[in-house]
């Protein structure tokens, strides 16, 4: 073993090892094409490497001059790989030399597989062993040079001109270290290997083709390069552990918890806030699967939606789940986010913030909770208003039934009794009977509390109802109340006590208006058709006096009244009632007097609000 056995294989093993370290940086997402083709470089300066060491081991002249066309291909992808690489790391230069180059050398590089004389020599002659310092010999071409070769030293000498330009290029840019460590590597190679291998093939020197050790000159920039990128990279690593300890903190003192999804994994980062915000563990793995089996399953379908509608929508994540009961205690979780795309437009990453909103819940139920009540106390306040004129209504048949059972008992005392007579009676006590439970049942079901259930209902059926209540009353003063109901009605959406109550609510409003008026002039009208947008209008109009146009904008505030005894809540209640169906309650002035006062409500095709 001498020194030249061992001097190559470890020029070679050099270019293997950097090679397969930028190869392994290349290949993480998303792909570093710069680094992808110096990989390539360093390969084939190691082909290039080990086709030297075989040339000074040759036998004869064939072998010789096989392993020199091999060595000639290998050169030039060199070559190739390394205009490749400037242009795609410096991100500079003329594209056109960086292609001239690689192009004029393998054009040249053709005739070593064409009939007739070889690139490198018209005539090899044969073989010449060289003894070289510590005993070690190596064998040398002797023959007659190529004229053509010339044209493989164009090449390089364009591969040159393209690298000093994009060098320069790059240092007016502000990156001098970069333009003289990389660019000044690859100028000395070119300089250097072309010189050398230029005088052993006019016969100047006798030496080994050293291509493959001029490029340790470029192995080592590169791992300048490298080191400096990794001492970056540590640098950076640090400034972002800082940054995240930082962004922890505050997010953390805001109460907002911090998460990364990425979508090709499925893996989720958050931070230790988001973690204890979904009563999962710091420790534990965090992924897709373990954060929805922390979401409460009815509300499992409801984050998957919105993952589903953020993803192929490009709208906002944005979601309200409840989380598993810990302790028996439910807590409400709001979470925040934005997808990112990658350059083909696929989603790559969902990113967001987390935060409690429990108490924010909490509040809303209590609030519906009392909006309930006093819904219900208005209702109550309603019949207090109608009680003399649902006694009346309840005295009729409660009166017939008495009528009715007195004379059935006089038939009853007949020898024999007349039992054909007491038949219609028994009917009629019936037919009352009826009356005065249905007049207590629609009491009952207004008296009674209940949350909001939606379902299909007739406007027409609720509507008579509500004149059914407000009849004895329109009569004792003296209002005509008509009845106007589009045929072919569809069903609406909504809550049945609930809707009777807004329309209660503003039948004896528009009563209240008109008893100013002259009797002849008392008129209310129900009127119920078909809106536009799949939703069905009802108004209420009256023949009174209006309302004044200041107040026309506030008569929907709560505790704002017109009348002299009323409490401001009727309307602003309706509305809200209405609204949780997923309507509108408005008025306006007619022409020349009175008020109409409209509500819309979803026909029951439509989404019933929850």
């Amino acid at each position: 073993m001498n020194w030249i056995t061992v001097a190559w294989p470890m020029v070679a093993a050099a270019c293997l090892t950097l090679g397969l370290i930028e190869l392994r940086i290349a290949l993480t997402r998303p792909v570093d094409r710069a680094r992808l083709v110096f990989a390539a470089s360093a390969f084939a300066a190691a082909a290039a490497c080990g086709l030297e060491l075989a040339m000074m081991r040759a036998n004869d002249p064939i072998e010789f001059q096989a392993l020199l066309n091999w060595f000639d291909v290998a050169a030039g992808a060199v070559i190739a790989t390394l205009a490749g690489f400037v242009w795609l790391y410096f991100r500079c230069g003329n594209r056109w030399l960086a292609i001239a180059g690689p192009a004029l050398y393998f054009t040249a590089a053709l005739f070593d597989f064409l009939p007739g004389p070889s690139l490198g020599y018209l005539e090899m002659t044969g073989l010449q062993t060289v003894e070289t310092f510590g005993g070690a010999t190596y064998q040398v071409a002797v023959g007659v040079p190529n004229p053509l070769n010339a044209l493989t030293y164009l090449g390089v000498l364009t591969l040159l001109v393209f690298v000093v330009h994009a060098s320069l290029q790059l240092a007016q840019r502000g990156q001098r270290r970069r333009a003289a460590v990389i660019g000044g590597s690859v100028v000395v190679w070119v300089l250097g290997a072309g010189t050398h291998s230029a005088l052993i093939e006019i016969g100047v020197v006798q030496t080994p083709y050293l291509v493959s050790l001029a490029y340790l000159i470029i192995l080592l920039a590169m791992a300048y390069e490298l080191t400096a990128d990794v001492s970056a990279a540590a640098h950076l690593g640090r400034q972002l552990q800082e940054s995240e300890r930082r962004m922890d903190l505050a997010s953390a003192a805001a109460g907002l918890g911090v998460w990364v999804w990425n979508l090709g994994t499925s893996e989720i980062w958050a931070t230790a806030k988001a973690h204890a915000l979904f009563g999962i563990p710091p420790a534990e793995r965090l992924d897709q699967a373990r954060l929805i089996n922390a979401v409460h399953p009815d509300d499992r379908d409801t984050l998957r939606h919105a993952v589903d509608s953020a993803l192929s929508n490009d709208r906002d994540f944005e979601v309200e789940v409840r989380l598993q009961p810990v302790d028996g205690e439910t807590r409400w979780i709001a979470s925040r986010g934005r997808v990112e795309r990658d350059g083909d437009g696929a989603p790559r990453l969902l990113r967001g913030v987390a935060f409690d909103i429990s108490p924010r819940r909490r509040s809303e139920l209590q609030l519906q909770e009392l909006q309930s009540q006093l819904a219900h106390t208005s209702r109550v306040s309603m019949l207090g208003q109608l009680a003399s004129a649902l006694a009346h209504e309840l005295y009729q048949p409660l009166g017939a039934i008495l009528r009715n059972a007195e004379a059935a008992e006089l038939f009853l005392q007949r020898d024999p009794p007349d039992l054909g007579e007491l038949r219609p009676i028994l009917a009629d006590i019936r037919a009352d009977n009826q009356r005065a439970r249905d007049v207590i049942e629609r009491l009952r079901t207004l008296l009674k509390r209940r949350s909001m259930a939606c379902q299909p209902l007739a406007i027409d059926d609720l509507c008579a109802a509500t004149a059914a209540l407000t009849r004895v009353d329109a009569a004792a003063r003296s209002i005509h109340l008509v009845i106007d109901i589009a045929p072919g009605l569809p069903r609406a959406m909504g809550d049945p006590v609930h809707i009777q109550q807004v329309l209660l609510n503003l039948v004896l409003n528009a009563m209240d208006a008109v008893d100013q008026a002259h009797p002849a002039e008392r008129r209310v009208i129900l009127r119920a058709q078909l809106g536009g947008g799949h939703e069905i209008e009802v108004a209420v109009a009256d023949t009174g006096p209006g309302i004044p146009p200041e107040k026309l904008g506030a008569i929907f505030e709560p505790f704002f009244t017109t009348k002299l005894d009323g409490m401001g809540i009727g309307l602003a209640i309706s509305r809200t009632i209405v609204e949780a169906h997923g309507g509108r309650l408005w008025a306006e002035n007619n022409f020349p007097a009175g008020a109409t006062f409209h509500f819309t409500l979803p026909t029951a095709g439509e989404a019933a609000p929850s």
